[in-house]
């Protein structure tokens, strides 16, 4: 039987091999009551890990395969603290990371609001592609349609520091299910200023492109009405001189 989650962090950091994810999933009471009671429930995983992801087995917390591929972990009552479990995952990035990974955080299946920190310290963060199943909005991204009294739900639960910075990732696994995993960079301060700059460049030139069609219309406009102001002089002129001639 599974045990259903009712939130979870997800909080990674740099280390030699890759990413370090500190991993906080907090439990629906029904499903602690059933653990505190001698039972062994199972954490799925929205999407299993990949041959470079490896659960920590701890005390009470043991992974799970499916198909060769670890689909979660198996919970017992040594395992958690009340409603919460926690891990660690150990996600090894190759060459290319800098331009695309793919999530490592272990979002458990199911509709329960869950949140991955993208900030990796030091200015430097993961930018996730919002792809199809998540809007950018203002200092987060998030599904579709959730509200704020959900996100404020999902941040009490897993008692996250939720700052206007752009690293705050609420997701559901059914959604990461339904994407197959969630892509991401790894982007430092200093790429994130050279990306600002370049937007400035093509926003200040598309402004002076404006301008210079903006000029060359009223150039023509004026064009138009010295032509209309002399023909109209000269049709004048030539009706004063038809007058004195009579």
């Amino acid at each position: 039987r599974e045990a259903r989650v009712a939130g979870a962090l997800f909080t990674p950091s740099e280390v030699d091999s890759g990413l370090e994810w500190r991993v906080r999933w907090v439990l629906t009471p029904e499903a602690a009551d059933d653990i505190a009671q001698g039972a062994t429930r199972a954490v799925r995983f929205a999407v299993p890990l990949t041959d470079n992801e490896k659960v920590e087995s701890t005390w009470g917390v043991i992974p799970f395969t499916e198909a060769g591929r670890v689909a979660g972990v198996l919970v017992d009552r040594s395992g958690t603290d009340g409603r919460l479990v926690t891990a660690v995952v150990h996600q090894h990035l190759g060459q290319d990371a800098a331009r695309s990974l793919r999530i490592g955080a272990p979002v458990a299946a199911g509709n329960a609001l869950q949140i991955i920190d993208a900030d990796l310290g030091g200015a430097t963060r993961l930018e996730v592609d919002p792809g199809r199943v998540l809007e950018r909005r203002v200092g987060y991204l998030a599904p579709p349609g959730v509200s704020h009294a959900a996100r404020e739900e999902a941040r009490r639960l897993t008692s996250y520091d939720a700052r206007v910075r752009g690293s705050a990732i609420y997701v559901r696994g059914d959604d990461v299910k339904a994407a197959t995993g969630l892509s991401a960079a790894v982007v430092t301060q200093r790429a994130r200023g050279k990306r600002g700059a370049i937007g400035l460049a093509v926003l200040f030139g598309g402004i002076v492109i404006a301008m210079l069609v903006a000029v060359k219309r009223l150039r023509h406009a004026a064009s138009v009405e010295r032509a209309d102001a002399i023909l109209a002089a000269e049709v004048d002129a030539l009706d004063r001189a038809t007058q004195g001639s009579r």
